[in-house]
């Protein structure tokens, strides 16, 4: 069994090893180190939608892709929603704040395989 940790590690990794071949590093190296910013600083729902909001974009669509993968995962605060969005707006707040927290926790490691892989 697994930590918690490692899940997200490991889900982390997959997701920007998955990006090596678009050769966007320097781009989505960036996206990932703003996006737990722009989250801790205004909050999941707005950064969420600043992301989605740039659409197809020097790789902001990517990261918001990369995070919804991981929120809506079984076992996660979205688990089974297939829009971020929709979750983020409906949900209650209790499940809004551990989403919140779980976002960042995870984008750490996104962020640190990002600088490491891409």
């Amino acid at each position: 069994m697994q930590t918690l940790q490692q899940q997200r590690a490991k889900h982390a990794l997959q997701k920007v090893k998955d990006l090596i071949p678009l050769n966007e590093g320097d781009k989505l190296k960036a996206r990932a180190n703003e996006l737990p910013f722009m989250i801790h600083t205004n909050g999941l729902g707005q950064a969420l939608a600043f992301f989605k909001s740039k659409k197809d974009k020097d790789g902001y669509d990517k990261l918001f892709l990369i995070l919804q993968s991981w929120l809506t995962e079984k076992g996660r605060p979205f688990a089974g929603k297939t829009d971020l969005m929709a979750a983020v707006t409906e949900t209650d707040f209790q499940t809004y704040r551990i989403a919140q927290a779980e976002a960042i926790q995870y984008m750490d490691w996104v962020k640190k395989f990002a600088s490491a892989y891409l």
